[in-house]
């Protein structure tokens, strides 16, 4: 557990380097447990059924993230920025559930299934379909505050944005296929999904209060106000106007309900749409997941140069770290939070050793 001086150490880094943009010092930097991205491991103990419903998510079945991987984390490296987390299940596709969706569960993994079986059926859809899932939601929410460690921040979950949800209701095929013939009928339910997710975030910051005057996310930063990183992964695989016609005014409508902090999640492979998403009034800047395919860091390097002149770049690295030190001496500091994978980085003297090879302090 660190202790009250640690952590104020990184939220002034977070609040100077990162949200201040200010050049003193070096950026943070987070040493994260990839296996706490694949929540299907916090089960206790092996999951029976074949559908998961909301009487089945309990403390009893699931392990947090603080159980899973923080309490013990700084056994290994306790000098990094990573704030430690937990958040509802993440596992479970909540809105998608929320929807309608079936939560299938398969052995390593739960999703949602697809039931809207034409693109004219989405109007007629209850949105939300399954309120017991926002109860479950509300219910979770409220045991990890209530049961938080000192040095815990409780983050929302994973809600995905509209396109996401789209996608789950009608499967992929069909969902491209939509937008293609009926644009119009997307851009409708994607609204009535985008009230869901809005209202989703204001359970869950009515209920969790700030930690050292700030709240924390999955991504492990600290931020001065409420704050939530959206997504669209399904907009990779589409045009950038598809993305700028149809979802940027919603994802806009979250900046503007929720504040100055929000963020953007976006894949290495999947990202060509990034400029559009910098034009969102307000946000607070990207987080870019760099995947074992597609383009390098060396490739993606022009695209971080520009997303941090212009903005913010949390920057999450496993692939291609080998390359860091190269792209690193060429990136701005200022606004930029890095993200490194614990097989990477594995005890305080390589973090050390890495952040005086790369920022010289």
């Amino acid at each position: 557990m660190r202790n009250r001086e640690q952590l104020e150490e990184t939220v002034t880094r977070f609040q100077d380097s990162f949200w201040g943009k200010k050049s003193a010092g070096r950026p943070p930097v987070g040493i994260y447990n990839d296996r706490t991205y694949l929540p299907i491991n916090f089960l206790r103990h092996p999951f029976s059924q074949h559908i998961v419903i909301p009487e089945d998510v309990t403390p009893d079945l699931v392990m947090t993230e603080y159980e899973y991987w923080f309490n013990k984390r700084d056994c290994d490296v306790s000098c990094d920025d990573l704030l430690a987390f937990s958040a509802p299940w993440r596992a479970i596709p909540w809105l998608e559930a929320s929807c309608g969706c079936a939560v299938r569960y398969a052995e390593g993994s739960l999703a949602p299934g697809h039931f809207v079986d034409s693109v004219d059926e989405l109007e007629n859809v209850r949105i939300p379909a399954n309120i017991a899932w926002l109860e479950c939601l509300r219910q979770q929410t409220e045991f990890l505050e209530e049961h938080a460690p000192r040095d815990c921040w409780i983050s929302p979950s994973i809600l995905r944005g509209p396109s996401d949800i789209l996608v789950a209701m009608r499967g992929m095929t069909n969902f491209f296929t939509d937008l293609h013939d009926n644009p119009k009928a997307i851009k409708k339910a994607a609204g009535r999904v985008n009230q869901l997710l809005l209202k989703a975030l204001d359970t869950h910051f009515s209920i969790v209060r700030p930690k050292l005057n700030g709240y924390g996310h999955i991504y492990g930063y600290w931020a001065p106000g409420k704050t939530i990183v959206i997504q669209e992964d399904a907009m990779g695989m589409a045009s950038p106007a598809m993305y700028r016609d149809i979802f940027m005014e919603y994802n806009a409508q979250v900046v503007e309900h929720l504040g100055q902090y929000v963020l953007f999640h976006l894949h290495s492979t999947g990202c060509k749409h990034y400029r559009d998403v910098l034009e969102i009034p307000g946000l607070a800047g990207l987080e870019v997941t760099v995947e074992t395919i597609g383009p390098t860091l060396r490739d993606l390097l022009p695209d971080f140069r520009e997303i941090l002149e212009r903005s913010r770049l949390i920057l999450m690295v496993d692939h291609g770290f080998e390359q860091l030190p190269e792209i690193l001496r060429k990136l701005p500091r200022e606004g930029l939070f890095l993200i490194v994978a614990n097989g990477r980085i594995r005890s305080n003297e390589e973090f050390n050793r890495f952040v005086s090879s790369n920022w010289k302090c």
